[in-house]
């Protein structure tokens, strides 16, 4: 869990150069002076010195008052550690007459009794005193120093016997200018708290300081500190409310819990939102896909269904080439019959020629063979493609030793004559 200190201020408290002290806060009035303010808050010493005071606070747990630290401005402006509960008063008077010395009108008689001594009150949330624990009350008095004078705050007690740690600051509110070399010193309140709206910025310079030292404290505590609280009026007096430190913080614990429980359910919200937008995104996407995969479908079943055709159009045509092949096998044999016939015929023929030439005594033979030729010559000219393409399907058949022709290189053929010439 994240947790966020807070600070409080506090400088209700007026203590009059008649001895009077008045509070902002409720109005009330007493006497003591700067004697009695310092008894209260540097109890610690006392305690230690053997000359303890009652108190009426409540809140103090006697068993740790010594446990209390107090130190004050000695006379070279050094910070050093109490001895006795008069040593933070000499330095309260020592300044005093410092501005009595250059000029400092300070009276104690009725309205004009004036504020000699404004004391502060500073505490921070345990958690950020835990974080700071050597260095917390002086990085408050140092911001202190720097925001009213470094010798305006001349001491300041560490209360450590009271439900949290908190400092008592004395801060004298002297105003020093210089002219000319010279000094010029106002004891004067409003020149620090000039109204409750600078008293509230003071509070915001103060915390911003801190945060600038490291410090995790909340840098505006109005909605709880000043509503809650208490309040300044427009006179600069403070209206408490009744809620503690504590109960403050418990209820800045509470707002920061509420806050973080609203941003997780934003988160949240923004998550199912980008859920829901990636569910219809997908959907969409999802649809897209389903469209095209559906085209490609029917394209694929189209194309199935050309393939399917054209491998039925290859399969005719293998019918029809097949039904030609054996068409054109059966002519060639009938050819091949009739150029056996043929063949057969002529070789008679020849013997027949022969035969009447030694009868004769004339070339009978050898004119036929002229005259056949010639009619071979002619015949060639007007051979058709088909026949051409018999005779090439014979000859091929011859050159891989198809016998079937019975072929006779004697025979006065078109054979003879050659595939070759007849294409000629």
């Amino acid at each position: 869990m994240i947790k966020i200190g807070y600070l409080s201020f506090d400088a209700s408290i007026k203590i009059h150069y008649s001895g009077k002290y008045t509070s902002t806060k409720n109005s009330t009035t007493g006497h003591g002076g700067i004697a009695g303010y310092i008894r209260h808050i540097d109890r610690g010493t006392d305690k230690m010195n053997v000359c303890e005071v009652q108190h009426s606070n409540p809140d103090i747990d006697s068993d740790l008052t010594l446990l209390n630290e107090s130190f004050y401005k000695n006379s070279n402006g050094q910070w050093e550690k109490t001895s006795h509960s008069k040593d933070m008063v000499d330095a309260i008077n020592k300044h005093i007459e410092y501005a009595k010395e250059h000029g400092a009108r300070i009276t104690a008689k009725g309205k004009n009794d004036t504020v000699i001594v404004r004391p502060l009150v500073v505490q921070l949330d345990s958690d950020s005193i835990a974080e700071h624990k050597i260095t917390w009350m002086w990085d408050v008095i140092e911001i202190l120093e720097k925001q009213f004078g470094k010798n305006n705050i001349t001491g300041f007690s560490v209360h450590k016997d009271e439900t949290n740690p908190h400092l008592h600051i004395s801060f004298i509110p002297c105003f020093e200018t210089e002219k000319d070399g010279e000094i010029k010193c106002t004891i004067s309140q409003t020149k620090f708290f000039k109204s409750p709206k600078q008293l509230a910025g003071l509070h915001r310079k103060i915390r911003k300081s801190l945060i600038d030292k490291g410090y995790d404290i909340e840098l505006e505590n109005k909605p709880i500190e000043e509503h809650l609280a208490g309040y300044y009026d427009k006179n600069g007096e403070w209206h408490q409310q009744g809620l503690t430190p504590d109960q403050l913080k418990e209820l800045s614990d509470r707002k920061i819990n509420l806050r973080l429980e609203a941003l997780k359910m934003s988160i949240k919200r923004n998550e199912l939102d980008k859920l829901e937008m990636a569910v219809a995104d997908m959907m969409k996407s999802s649809k897209a896909e389903k469209e095209e995969l559906e085209k490609e479908r029917i394209s694929v079943e189209n194309d199935k269904a050309t393939v399917q055709a054209q491998l039925q159009a290859v399969a005719i045509k293998e019918m029809e080439v097949q039904k030609r092949e054996t068409e054109v096998a059966e002519i060639l044999e009938i050819c091949n019959q009739i150029v056996s016939d043929e063949k057969n015929l002529n070789a008679k023929f020849l013997e027949f020629l022969d035969r009447e030439s030694k009868r004769t005594g004339k070339r009978i033979r050898e004119n036929v063979e002229k005259l056949y030729k010639r009619f071979q010559n002619e015949r060639k000219k007007n051979v058709s493609d088909w026949q051409l393409e018999l005779l090439r399907l014979r000859n091929e058949r011859l050159k891989h030793g198809d016998t079937t022709t019975d072929y006779c290189p004697d025979i006065i053929d078109i054979a003879d004559i050659g595939y070759n010439d007849l294409s000629a």
